[in-house]
């Protein structure tokens, strides 16, 4: 259905910004309303599933979503 067939593609897309550091905050709150989205309007269990280990992992290990320091070359 279609949350899960765009949504997934979509939240693909979205991690990849947030990877990066392309607007890691605006793009990590995306991401959360994309994930509620599949979560409750995908009508089979593949669709609803999906979301949960995106959020475990934004919720438990956060700070794997914040960009890397910059790193300044040695003069």
């Amino acid at each position: 259905c279609t949350p899960c067939r765009i949504g997934s593609t979509r939240g693909v897309e979205v991690l990849d910004k947030v990877a990066s550091g392309i607007e890691a905050e605006k793009n990590l709150a995306l991401v959360t309303d994309l994930c509620n989205t599949m979560k409750f309007g995908s009508l089979c269990a593949l669709g609803g599933f999906t979301p949960y280990p995106v959020m475990s992992s934004i919720t438990h290990f956060p700070e794997d979503f914040k960009p890397a320091p910059t790193r300044v070359a040695a003069e």
